[in-house]
């Protein structure tokens, strides 16, 4: 992790309660790590309908929310995985004790017109179509009680042949929103190609949490996932999720 990003990380903490300065009077009975964390992520919010969800959580959940914040449990590594293991492809969303990843559509099969023919791809695929392409693009977003915590989005724009792709035009990664104030949200391009007439386009996401122990002690921990998508010529989405 970058040394910003560290220093960062830390001036929340001390923001938050979490650590203190060797010269202040602060003591963990004064100040609350858990209410700075809460308060900083409610901060952090701007769609009116997750402040308001905010506000009306119960001391219970707060905790629950709380515990994620500052590391105590990580439920989006147990539901990603989970959205890995089901055998047919993603449900639309799974969830686990009011934490939910959901699987969303940005948008599907729109047709597009390339500039010229016989271009070259990234993946260095010559396509010899007219040009004609499609853009499609998978969402996903993780949530606590209908509180946006985390959205990414990855999308394959394709040269495509009656029901078959043919070729990629390009592919991107992009993270929407993370107000985690203890986590750095990356997505960036894992690859893009054509296999059996299909397009797939995949986004490492990688996931850097600072956890703050109780003897004062910071760790960081890092954990990563593909995100992905899979269409056919006719701009028909096949797979998409975690792996």
């Amino acid at each position: 992790m970058r040394r910003s990003t560290q220093s960062t990380f830390i001036a929340c903490l001390v923001a938050c309660g979490v650590i203190f300065g060797g010269g202040g009077s602060a003591t963990a009975a004064e100040v609350d790590p858990r209410d700075g964390a809460l308060a900083q992520f409610r901060e952090n919010l701007t769609a009116s309908s997750d402040i308001a969800a905010f506000d009306e959580l119960t001391r219970d959940q707060r905790s629950r929310l709380s515990s994620y914040l500052l590391g105590e449990i990580d439920p989006f590594a147990e539901l990603s995985s989970e959205v890995a293991r089901t055998p047919s492809g993603p449900p639309t969303s799974v969830s686990a004790g009011g934490f939910e990843l959901t699987l969303g559509t940005r948008d599907t099969a729109v047709p597009k017109v390339a500039a010229s023919t016989g271009s070259t791809t990234p993946s260095g695929q010559v396509s010899t179509l007219a040009g004609s392409t499609r853009s499609v693009s998978r969402s996903s977003s993780f949530s606590f009680l209908g509180i946006t915590i985390s959205k990414t989005t990855v999308r394959v724009v394709y040269y495509y042949s009656g029901s078959r792709a043919t070729g990629i035009a390009s592919s991107s990664c992009k993270v929407d929103v993370n107000y985690d104030p203890f986590s750095t949200v990356t997505s960036e391009r894992e690859g893009a190609w054509i296999s059996s007439g299909k397009a797939t386009a995949e986004c490492k996401v990688v996931v850097v949490r600072g956890i703050f122990s109780s003897w004062g002690v910071i760790t960081w921990s890092t954990k990563a996932a593909l995100q992905f998508v899979t269409a056919n010529g006719y701009g028909t989405v096949t797979a998409y999720g975690w792996r």
